[in-house]
C-alpha cells in the first residue's frame, strides 16, 4: 500500500507560445483514425479543418502536425512541430479542441488518432521549476454548482435542482527562493537574452527568419557547418551581435540537425526573428538577461507531478494547468536574509489530468460523449508526458537519444547584499528589508463558444493597469552625511541633502520641488536593489527603467518619466538604533537586469 506524500510532489512549468497551449510534442501510439488538414492552422486556433471525419469520435486524442522518422521518439528526419490535443466536439470536418495549439501547421500535414500516449525525454518542455519551494496551492477547477428554486414543488424552502456554473482555476506558488531568475519576468514582460562571448559574427544566418515558438531553424553561411548537436546559439536579429532596438535576443541549445542545415533547438523560440537574422556560437557562458515590461504578458504552463510512496510509475498522479498568467507577484528579501518570490494569484484557463478511468463513468455518460469509452468520459483527461525528477531543469536533449534535463541548479541563493535607495542619484537612505509587489489586475474573461463537455473555464485571460508598489524598512544615514545632488542637466543644484533627515522632508514635499530653473514641479525619486552572488553573478533592480544596470533613470516631471513617490514614512519612535522608517512607496515602472551563466530563460 502507498500513499501520496507531499515531498514526492514536484511543480515545474515553461512559457507558452500562445495563451493555454502548452508546447509539448509527444508522438504517442497511432490507432484507427487517419486524416490531413484541408487548411494550414496557426498558433491559438481552437479548431482544425480536416479532410475527414472517418473513424474519429468525441474523446479521441489526436496528433496534429508532421512527423517523419521512426515512431518511437527518435525523430531524426522530422523537421515540423507536432503536438496532441483532445477532440471536444465534430462538426462535419471541423474539430474542436481541448487548449489552443502551440504551433503552425501547414496544409496536408497529419492528424492522427492515438491510442496510448509515450514517454520522450527529447520532446519535454515543461521542465523548468521556479526556485526553492516548499507549497504549491494547485489551481484545480473551483465549481460553482448552484441550487435553484422551482415555484409549486414539494422542495418548499429548499433548493429544487442543481446546476453547473463557471469555473475558475486560481492558483499559488509562496516563498520561491531564486537560484537563477528563471521566475521572475512573467508577471512583467518578456527576457532578452545577449551572450558575452560568441563566435561567427556575421558567419551564420537565419534562413527566412522563424516565428515565436518554433522549435526548428534553417541556417546559412560560411560558418553554419560549425553547428553541431549541443552547440549554443545567440540569435540577434541585427547585422552583426548586439542588440537590436526592439531587443529580441535570445539564447538556444541545438538538439540535432535533422537535415541539412535544419537544427532542433531544445525549447521554442520566444520571439519571432527576421530573415538573415545573425546566430553566433557561444564560446562561453557568460549572458546578460533584461527584463522588460510589455503591454501583453506572456502565460505559463504548470505540471506537477506526484508520486506514490512506493513510487509505481503506474501510480503517477499528473496534472498539467495552462494559460497560466502571472497576476501578483511580490519581491522581496531582508539583510543578510535570502532573496525570494511569490507567485501570490495565477489564473488558468484549463487544467488536463492523467486520471484516465473513473468507476462511476459509463460507456454512455453524459451527453456529448455519449457512447465514448470511459477514459473519454473522464473530465480533462489527456494524453501528457511524465515531467520526471530527471526531466527537470533546463531543457537539453544533446543528441538523437533521449536524454534529460540539467537537473536541479547548483547556484548558490541570492542574498540581500546591497539596496540603497537614491535622490537625484545620490544616497540617502540604507534598505534594511523590502518587499515589492507587482499587480497585473487581470480579469477572467467567459464568453459564448464551445470549449468542451464540462469545461466551463476562462476563454480568456486580460490584463489590466499594471501597478506596482513598494513597502521598505530603511536605517537612516549619519547626520553629518551630505551630498550635493544636480537637477537633472539643467545646472541648478540643490541644497546639501541633511540625508538623516530626507526622508522626513521627501514625504512633506511629495516629490514636488517647486518650479525653479527647470520649472521641476513632481517628479520622485528613483532607487537600485541589488542581489549578488560574485563577479559578473547578480540580479539589478532599477527603478525607474535605465539603459545601464545600476544606474536607473532620473525622472523628471513629464509624462510616463516620474520616480517613486512616498505615501507614508512614519519617523516612529522604537528601540531600533541607528533610527529606522519603514517606508510605503509606489511607482510607474522598473526594468530588471540579471547576470549569470544560465543561457536559457523560458
Amino acid at each position: 500500500m502507498g500513499v501520496y506524500r507531499s515531498d514526492q510532489a514536484q511543480l515545474t512549468f515553461a512559457a507558452e507560445t500562445t495563451q493555454g497551449a502548452d508546447s509539448e510534442m509527444m508522438i504517442g501510439t497511432v490507432s484507427t483514425g487517419s486524416t490531413e488538414l484541408a487548411s494550414a492552422a496557426a498558433i491559438g486556433d481552437r479548431t482544425i479543418t480536416v479532410d475527414s471525419n472517418s473513424n474519429f469520435t468525441v474523446g479521441d486524442m489526436i496528433r496534429i502536425g508532421e512527423v517523419a522518422g521512426s515512431s518511437s521518439g527518435a525523430d531524426d528526419t522530422t523537421v515540423h512541430e507536432y503536438e496532441v490535443r483532445r477532440l471536444e466536439a465534430i462538426n462535419s470536418t471541423v474539430f474542436t479542441l481541448d487548449r489552443p495549439l502551440a504551433y503552425a501547421h501547414a496544409v496536408d500535414h497529419d492528424v492522427k488518432e492515438l491510442s496510448a500516449s509515450s514517454e520522450e525525454d527529447i520532446n519535454k518542455h515543461i521542465t523548468f521549476i521556479p526556485g526553492i519551494y516548499d507549497t504549491i496551492d494547485t489551481p484545480d477547477p473551483e465549481m460553482s454548482i448552484e441550487g435553484r428554486r422551482f415555484l409549486s414543488t414539494e422542495s418548499k424552502r429548499n433548493w429544487s435542482v442543481a446546476y453547473s456554473g463557471q469555473q475558475t482555476l486560481t492558483g499559488s506558488v509562496s516563498g520561491i527562493v531564486l537560484l537563477n531568475g528563471w521566475c521572475l519576468r512573467f508577471p512583467i514582460g518578456k527576457i532578452t537574452t545577449a551572450a558575452q562571448s560568441v563566435t561567427g559574427t556575421n558567419a551564420i544566418n537565419m534562413t527566412d527568419g522563424a516565428k515565436k515558438g518554433d522549435v526548428y531553424i534553417t541556417c546559412d553561411g560560411t560558418d553554419v557547418a560549425d553547428i553541431v548537436a549541443g552547440t549554443k546559439i545567440c540569435i540577434w536579429d541585427h547585422a552583426s551581435n548586439t542588440l537590436n532596438s526592439t531587443k529580441t535576443a535570445e539564447v538556444r541549445v541545438v538538439v540535432r540537425e535533422p537535415t541539412t542545415n535544419t537544427f532542433k533547438l531544445n525549447y521554442p523560440l520566444q520571439f519571432d526573428h527576421i530573415d538573415d537574422a545573425k546566430v553566433s556560437r557561444v564560446t562561453s557562458d557568460d549572458y546578460i538577461h533584461e527584463i522588460i515590461e510589455t503591454v501583453d504578458l506572456d502565460t505559463v504552463s504548470w505540471h506537477v507531478h506526484m508520486k506514490d510512496s512506493t513510487e509505481t510509475a503506474a501510480k503517477n498522479f499528473d496534472r498539467r494547468y495552462v494559460g497560466g498568467m502571472i497576476g501578483s507577484s511580490t519581491i522581496s528579501a531582508e539583510e543578510g536574509g535570502m532573496v525570494s518570490m511569490s507567485w501570490d494569484s495565477v489564473n488558468f484557463l484549463n487544467m488536463l489530468h492523467n486520471q484516465r478511468n473513473q468507476a462511476t463513468v459509463g460507456t454512455a455518460s453524459g451527453d456529448l460523449y455519449d457512447g465514448a469509452s470511459p477514459e473519454a468520459n473522464m473530465p480533462r483527461f489527456g494524453f501528457m508526458q511524465n515531467i520526471d525528477t530527471d526531466d527537470v531543469g533546463r531543457p537539453y536533449h544533446n543528441g538523437s537519444t533521449n536524454n534529460n534535463g540539467t537537473g536541479y541548479p547548483t547556484t548558490q541563493p541570492y542574498y540581500f547584499s546591497e539596496g540603497t535607495i537614491k535622490f537625484f542619484d545620490q544616497e540617502f537612505a540604507r534598505i534594511r528589508s523590502f518587499a515589492l509587489s507587482i499587480a497585473n489586475n487581470e480579469e477572467p474573461r467567459y464568453y459564448i463558444g464551445k470549449q468542451g463537455s464540462r469545461a466551463r473555464g476562462p476563454y480568456e485571460i486580460k490584463e489590466g493597469p499594471r501597478e506596482y508598489s513598494m513597502t521598505a524598512s530603511v536605517a537612516l544615514p549619519d547626520v553629518n552625511k551630505n551630498a550635493t545632488a544636480t537637477i537633472g542637466g539643467s545646472g541648478d543644484n540643490l541644497a546639501s541633502l541633511d540625508n538623516a533627515t530626507e526622508l522626513f522632508k521627501q514625504l512633506l514635499l511629495e516629490g514636488d520641488y517647486g518650479a525653479g530653473g527647470a520649472a521641476l514641479h513632481k517628479r520622485g525619486f528613483n532607487a537600485t536593489l541589488k542581489f549578488e552572488r560574485g563577479t559578473n553573478d547578480y540580479i539589478i533592480i532599477d527603478i525607474p527603467g535605465s539603459t545601464t544596470a545600476g544606474t536607473p533613470s532620473t525622472p523628471t516631471n513629464q509624462i510616463n518619466s516620474q520616480g517613486i513617490f512616498i505615501n507614508s514614512a512614519p519617523h516612529s519612535i522604537t528601540g531600533d538604533n541607528p533610527f529606522q522608517v519603514d517606508l510605503d512607496m509606489f511607482f510607474p515602472s522598473l526594468k530588471i537586469i540579471i547576470r549569470d551563466t544560465e543561457p536559457v530563460y523560458p
